[in-house]
């Protein structure tokens, strides 16, 4: 195959590295789409949140609702002995009485996203109000981050490659223990 400009030396290169023609226009309409639905993905506000106990396969449903366009078909967003396990490790508060109330609804929305790329001891420095910070006003921070990061990368996409991908995906996880590892905690300006 005689390739005339780079731009389609680049692609006959793919073609020729996977061995399968079309992969590359594959690949691109696959972050296309996944950059749709990532813009799309908005925080659900903290009074939409219910207010009212839920017990746990209600709070498994109300999660998967909010975050399943992110996630494969297959994918488990959380699981009771996930959840369970999140309360003891003190990332979610105790529920009272077997129901989970807005603020575990929140703490359980954040990690949703945060396991993506923190550890839990890292999620557990992230979700600890600070001083005098209710879970309401780190929750609003969350979610201003959430949006601003979601619509900054659905506007990169398509990245040029799966590798490029996962090597930036690498890079920023990297520099996120880096960050949760470092001593105290600080307030983002």
């Amino acid at each position: 195959m005689i390739c005339e400009n780079k731009a389609i030396m680049i692609q006959c290169l793919i073609y020729r590295w996977r061995g399968k023609r079309g992969v590359f226009l594959v690949q691109k309409s696959v972050q296309t789409d996944f950059g749709r639905r990532l813009a799309a993905c908005k925080p659900i506000p903290w009074e939409r949140i219910p207010d009212f106990g839920l017990y746990m396969d209600q709070v498994i449903t109300y999660i998967d609702r909010q975050y399943h366009e992110l996630y494969e078909e297959s994918e488990r967003l959380f699981t009771p002995a996930m959840v369970n396990n999140y309360v003891k490790m003190g990332l979610v508060s105790r529920p009272v009485g077997k129901k989970y109330g807005r603020d575990q609804l929140a703490q359980l929305l954040m990690i949703c996203v945060l396991k993506q790329a923190a550890s839990a001891e890292g999620m557990k420095r992230l979700l600890t109000p600070l001083p005098g910070q209710t879970v309401e006003a780190l929750y609003a921070h969350f979610c201003e981050q959430q949006s601003q990061v979601f619509e900054a990368l659905a506007g990169e996409l398509p990245l040029p490659s799966p590798l490029t991908c996962v090597v930036r995906g690498a890079a920023c996880r990297l520099l996120c223990n880096a960050v949760l590892s470092a001593p105290g905690k600080e307030e983002e300006a």
